[in-house]
């Protein structure tokens, strides 16, 4: 199956500027969705993570219709182990005990982002050698 790569980067940029806006936005929401605390500390990373996100999702929406190049190559090796890192802390913070039953749907989410994301970067890098 061939995934193009301008449709993960859609896909991807869409959904991090929407979990980033909630994070900054509806932060003791989001993190009480998750099962977490909302006390001064948590609610500081959860915005400085929204932020990032919402960083990285304009990149990706303005790197989405891009030619090939190295930087597009490094955007989505990072975009890659990204949603890599996301799916296992999630899956930690499962398993640990730390996280409600409602982390199944975002470990999920970045599992798949991460696997379609794997797989149009391999297809979309290997027509460029």
């Amino acid at each position: 199956m061939k995934i193009k790569l301008s449709l993960m980067f859609t896909i991807s940029a869409i959904a991090m500027f929407l979990i980033g806006l909630g994070l900054t936005v509806m932060t003791s929401l989001m993190l009480g969705m998750l099962g977490l605390d909302a006390n001064s500390a948590s609610i500081h990373f959860a915005k400085a993570g929204g932020s990032a996100l919402i960083g990285v999702a304009v990149m990706t929406w303005l790197a989405r219709n891009a030619s090939s190049s190295d930087a597009r190559n490094a955007l989505t090796l990072g975009l890659t182990l990204l949603f890599l890192l996301e799916t296992i802390e999630y899956l930690r913070g499962i398993f640990m005990g730390s996280l409600g039953s409602i982390a199944w749907i975002a470990a999920g989410m970045w599992l798949l982002l991460f696997v379609f994301m794997f797989m149009a970067g391999r297809s979309t890098m290997a027509e460029e050698k």
